[in-house]
């Protein structure tokens, strides 16, 4: 585990490295990222040369690979599911081998000197189960996922809760049936051969028993799972937050439980980041939603940091589910593309989450905040400026599209979650759009919600000088 002062030294380092590489505007350039991506070393369609390759196609230059670190299954008997327990495990980094995965990445590394390739994880933190087979035997939360970013050894997975399957809750009406019919053979048993001593012994120690599992509370593998990741020094967010995957029949006749977690981004320990754009309809980057109360919280000292908005796809496949690859890309600053760069930009929330179609690939080439005095901030950054701030950047797509496409959309400014104006956002044509903002802190940010073409920026957060 890395001690905070040496992740703070490698923060600090980064950035360094950052300012010593700045454009002339003093703005770092734009990169294009994509991740939440599987390979072959898990349940993936495409091995990793295939990806780089497919992501070169898409305008791609920073690739994390995301595979399942352990896609387990394990029904057991509360509250020894570990002890008492049958698992099975479907193909992920867990049965295909660590070591593997991380020479495949070195070896990509080298091969392709062009791409920024990054190791990550999709993890299940934990989950629970209720009913007994053949009569609603339900998983809980198994599909409430979360990404990490940043591994570099194998030791930073081994580290995960997730992939000892340390938080796989036994099925507690499995096990009242198997201890209760175990105490009661046993008991009278003894009695039949007049050990009414050790019967006596029985009934205690089995009240005790109980006693003590009615007292358990339940572990909360979700904060676990992100204390141990960003205590390895790796980015975690939450994926797919607002599921509408239900309740439904899964494989040998056991029912599928994952309802909505948006609560669960904004509780703490806090992730670093949360998907707001895939493929579900999501709520919670709406204006004046979850993530712009939180924004407030933060602006108001009630939280201790921001949680920035990402987009994720669950990639496994070229037009599986209908999807492709870079269909949900990001827009990240910086001058530092190695991976610890982009983890450093990552943190600083220099991000923009696209949701495009095939046939569509816009990114900002520009977006910033600039106030009267020539400051300019990127998405994420947190600064005093003058009141007179105006938000402004530059649209571009690559290759441009054809056939008379739309070329301009409207955009949503957004003000401490409220949408103060809905300018044209037009491809090509540089923008600037003023903001009238009063003495006092505000969260400033973009949102386009036009049919397959989806963008949420990550906020500015401003303290507009009295």
């Amino acid at each position: 585990m890395r001690r905070p002062w040496r992740r703070t030294l490698w923060f600090a380092l980064a950035l360094l490295a950052m300012a010593g590489h700045a454009r002339a505007d003093g703005m770092p350039p734009v990169h294009r990222l994509l991740f939440d991506v599987r390979s072959t070393h898990s349940d993936g369609a495409h091995d990793v040369d295939a990806l780089v390759r497919l992501s070169e196609a898409r305008d791609i230059d920073i690739l994390a690979i995301t595979d399942h670190d352990r896609k387990g299954i394990r029904l057991g008997l509360a509250p020894f599911p570990d002890l008492l327990g049958w698992t099975i495990d479907k193909r992920s980094l867990y049965t295909t081998g660590l070591t593997p995965f991380f020479a495949d990445l070195a070896r990509a590394r080298k091969q392709y000197p062009q791409m920024t390739l990054l190791a990550g994880t999709e993890s299940a933190p934990g989950y629970a189960w209720s009913g007994i087979p053949f009569y609603k035997l339900t998983l809980h939360n198994a599909e409430r996922a979360m990404i990490t970013l940043g591994e570099e050894k194998p030791a930073q997975i081994r580290a995960l809760p997730s992939y000892d399957l340390r938080y796989a809750q036994g099925s507690v009406a499995l096990g009242i049936i198997f201890w209760t019919v175990l105490a009661a053979g046993l008991f009278a048993w003894m009695l039949r051969r007049r050990m009414r001593g050790f019967a006596l012994l029985l009934l205690l120690v089995a009240c005790a028993f109980a006693l003590w599992w009615w007292t358990q509370k339940a572990p909360d593998a979700d904060a676990a799972f992100i204390r141990a990741a960003q205590g390895e020094g790796l980015f975690v967010l939450w994926t797919h937050p607002g599921t509408r995957s239900g309740v439904r029949q899964g494989p040998m006749g056991v029912w599928l439980d994952t309802p909505p977690y948006p609560q669960q981004v904004f509780r703490r320990p806090l992730a670093d980041g949360f998907a707001g754009i895939y493929g579900d309809t999501d709520h919670i980057a709406e204006p004046g939603g979850r993530w712009d109360a939180f924004l407030d919280a933060y602006l108001h000292g009630r939280a201790d940091k921001p949680v920035w908005v990402v987009s994720a796809g669950d990639f496994h496949g070229q037009g599986q589910a209908g999807e492709y690859l870079g269909n949900f890309p990001m827009d990240l600053w910086t001058t530092d593309t190695t991976p610890a760069g982009v983890l450093v930009a990552m943190h600083l929330g220099h991000m923009v989450a696209w949701g495009l179609p095939r046939d569509r690939n816009l990114r900002f080439v520009r977006l910033a905040c600039v106030d009267a005095s020539g400051h300019r901030l990127l998405p994420g950054d947190r600064a005093g400026v003058d009141s007179n701030v105006a938000v402004t950047g530059l649209l571009d797509e690559r290759p441009a599209a054809a056939g008379g496409a739309p070329t301009s959309w409207p955009v949503q400014i957004i003000v401490d979650g409220q949408v103060v104006a809905t300018p044209a956002l037009t491809l090509g044509q540089p923008f600037r759009w003023p903001l009238h903002l009063g003495p006092g802190p505000h969260a400033v940010r973009l949102r386009l919600w036009q049919g397959a073409i989806r963008m949420l920026s990550n906020p500015f957060l401003l303290q507009v000088r009295g």
